[in-house]
C-alpha cells in the first residue's frame, strides 16, 4: 500500500543517484553510437529513448530526497519544534494492539503510519515540528495543501492517548487523479498530555488558516521555478542554434537533446512555479 511517510531518505538519494548515472551513461553511449555509425540505429534509439525520462526525473528525485535528509536532521536537532516525547516499550505495545484493531475496520481507518512491532530500542521518540511529525524513523509532512494533507486533528483517548489526523492523499492511476482518505495516528506518552494538547491546538489553527505552518515553503519553490525556467529555455535556444550548424539535421544529436531537455525542464520549472503560487494562496486562505 502507498505510504506518504518518508523513511531513510539517504538510501533513496543513493538509489536515485545510481539511476541518474546509468541513464546519463546510456544517453552518452547512444549519442556516441550515432556519431560513430553516422546514422540512427535501433540500438542507439533504445539507449536514448529508454534513458531520457529517468535522466530527467531521477536527479530531481535525488535532490528531493537530499532535502529530506536535511529536514529530518533539522527536526531531530529541535528546529521549529512544538513538542517531543518518548513512548515506552509497554506504551508502544499497547498502541500497536489498539492500532491493529482499528486497521481491521479497513477503509478510512487504516493508519498511514506503520508503527514498529520490534523497535531497535525499548523506547520510541515522537517529535512534532510546526509542519511535520517524526515518528521514530518515519517523517510525515502535516500541511493543508498538496498531495498529502490533513483536514482535521483530534486526541483519541480510548486506551493509550493518540493524536489522530484525518488525511487525504492524491495519487494518479491510468484513469486519472484519485484521492484516498485515511488517518495518521501517533501514540502519546501518558506523561505528555500537556504537550499533546499543545500539538492539537497548533494544528487545529493550521487547519483553519489562522497559522501558516511553513510560510516560506512554496515561496522558495516559486523562486526556484522562476530562476530555473529562463536558464533552461536559454539552453534550449542554444541547442536549437547549434542544430543549424550540423551536417545532418534529420539525425538526433547532442544539440537536439540539449534543445529537448531544455524545453522539458523549462516547462517543468514554470509548472512548478505556478503550482507553488496556487498552493501558497490556498495555504494562506482562511477556512
Amino acid at each position: 500500500m502507498f505510504s506518504a511517510g518518508i523513511r531513510n531518505p539517504r538510501h533513496s538519494v543513493l538509489i536515485c543517484g545510481a539511476i541518474t548515472l546509468v541513464a546519463w551513461v546510456s544517453l552518452a553511449w547512444g549519442v556516441f553510437e550515432m556519431h560513430f555509425t553516422g546514422q540512427d540505429t535501433l540500438s542507439s534509439g533504445l539507449k536514448i529513448g529508454l534513458a531520457i525520462l529517468p535522466a530527467i526525473l531521477a536527479p530531481a528525485m535525488a535532490l528531493n530526497f537530499w532535502f529530506g535528509v536535511r529536514v529530518l536532521a533539522a527536526i531531530r536537532s529541535g528546529e521549529n519544534e512544538i513538542a517531543r516525547w518518548t513512548v515506552s516499550a509497554a506504551e508502544l505495545a499497547e498502541f500497536v494492539a489498539s492500532d491493529r484493531a482499528r486497521n481491521a475496520l479497513r477503509g478510512e481507518n487504516i493508519n498511514d503510519w506503520s508503527p514498529p512491532t520490534q523497535p531497535p530500542s525499548p523506547d520510541l521518540e515522537i517529535i512534532f515540528a510546526t509542519d511535520a511529525v517524526l515518528a521514530g524513523d518515519t517523517y510525515f509532512s502535516l500541511v493543508t495543501t498538496g498531495l498529502f494533507k490533513f483536514t482535521s486533528v483530534r486526541i483519541v483517548s480510548d486506551g493509550l492517548p493518540t493524536i489522530a489526523f484525518r488525511t487525504v492523499t492524491t495519487y494518479a492511476n491510468r484513469f486519472g487523479p484519485r484521492t484516498s482518505v485515511g488517518e495518521l495516528r501517533v501514540p502519546v506518552s501518558r506523561i505528555a498530555s500537556t504537550q499533546a494538547a499543545k500539538v492539537v491546538t497548533h494544528f487545529q489553527r493550521v487547519q483553519t488558516g489562522d497559522v501558516i505552518a511553513n510560510p516560506q515553503f512554496y515561496q522558495r519553490r516559486m523562486r526556484i521555478g522562476l530562476i530555473a525556467a529562463p536558464i533552461c529555455f536559454a539552453a534550449a535556444a542554444l541547442g536549437f542554434a547549434l542544430q543549424g550548424s550540423e551536417g545532418n539535421p534529420d539525425s538526433i544529436s547532442i544539440a537536439t537533446l540539449v534543445c529537448a531537455i531544455g524545453i522539458v525542464f523549462g516547462v517543468g520549472a514554470l509548472v512548478l512555479a505556478l503550482a507553488a503560487w496556487l498552493l501558497d494562496r490556498a495555504q494562506r486562505r482562511k477556512r
